[in-house]
């Protein structure tokens, strides 16, 4: 059996709709949805618990999510079979503390998924399927919903027996506010110059760096970092490491180190073996990261 962690970051909406709401109740509101998109070849099962907790999410994007992995399920079952859509409470240990989360999974009884293709199912835009078959695995917006609500997603897979894709929200008890909910108490100042040559992970970077209080340039690729630099006004580089070009964040960051030695670098990667090659030469936030482990980073950068 393989299992993968979200290793991308994906689209998050600059203002989420984010409302408390109860789980089961949603659920049971997409149930006729859902059906309607499973078809005839597979069969559609629920094993929803009882005195679920709530959740903060955003109801339209948890009502995608949903019909994403019910519809990414019935692909991979071509000859029909099973698909549970669960929910119920889970208590995990992380970092010495107890983490109260509401666990919401699709399984499918299909084909399973390749290890190759595992680490790869969260990438934007990447796809299974032929020309004209269809757009993608659509999972890009599952791992953008639940890294908006401070959750995450987990997948588990064995080929010929299936998947199981589990997504994780933490457990709400009262009724927040956007602005309570997305803005951590360490807020900071300044520019940041963004380098990442993905749209859709850079919205997502955007987002959580305005929300802290950063003011943010982006740009796609090294080359183009360097030349903003010269533009002056840049309090802090935040690269991805993995670009495409003749330069990747690594150099980028070596570069810079030599032209601007007083200049924070912060690097990003959901690749260990990217992560391996800085080998210490620079601090590295793994993907995912969410909103408090991004300020923390930056909080921790030498000045």
């Amino acid at each position: 059996m393989f299992t993968v962690p979200v290793t991308h970051l994906e689209r998050t909406p600059c203002k989420a709709l984010l409302a408390t709401i109860d789980i089961v109740e949603r659920i049971n509101a997409v149930r006729d949805v859902l059906n309607t998109g499973v078809g005839g070849a597979a069969r559609l099962q629920f094993d929803v618990g009882r005195n679920v907790w709530p959740v903060m999410v955003d109801v339209a994007e948890l009502e995608t999510a949903l019909v994403n992995l019910v519809i990414n399920a019935r692909d991979a079952m071509p000859e029909g079979g099973i698909i549970t859509v669960a929910a119920d409470n889970a208590t995990l240990r992380e970092a010495a503390k107890t983490c109260e989360y509401v666990a919401i999974s699709v399984a499918d009884t299909g084909t399973g998924i390749a290890p190759d293709v595992l680490s790869k199912i969260f990438d934007p835009f990447f796809t299974t399927k032929p020309i004209g078959k269809g757009t993608g695995l659509g999972l890009s917006q599952v791992h953008g919903f639940a890294h908006q609500a401070g959750g995450t997603v987990k997948v588990t897979s064995e080929l010929g027996k299936g998947t199981t894709i589990k997504i994780l929200l933490p457990r709400r008890d009262v009724d927040l506010s956007v602005d309570e909910f997305s803005v951590t108490d360490s807020r900071g100042s300044g520019t940041v110059l963004l380098v990442d040559d993905n749209p859709e992970v850079a919205a997502v970077s955007t987002n959580l760096l305005e929300q802290l209080g950063y003011t943010v340039r982006r740009v796609d690729n090294a080359e183009a970092a360097l030349r903003e630099i010269e533009r002056d006004g840049i309090d802090l580089v935040f690269s991805d490491i993995v670009m495409p070009g003749k330069m990747d964040g690594l150099g980028l960051a070596r570069q810079l180190r030599t032209m601007r030695p007083q200049l924070p670098i912060l690097l990003a990667t959901g690749y260990s073996d990217a992560a391996v090659n800085v080998r210490g030469d620079f601090p590295i936030l793994r993907k995912p990261y969410e909103i408090h482990q991004l300020s923390q980073a930056i909080a921790k950068l030498p000045r």
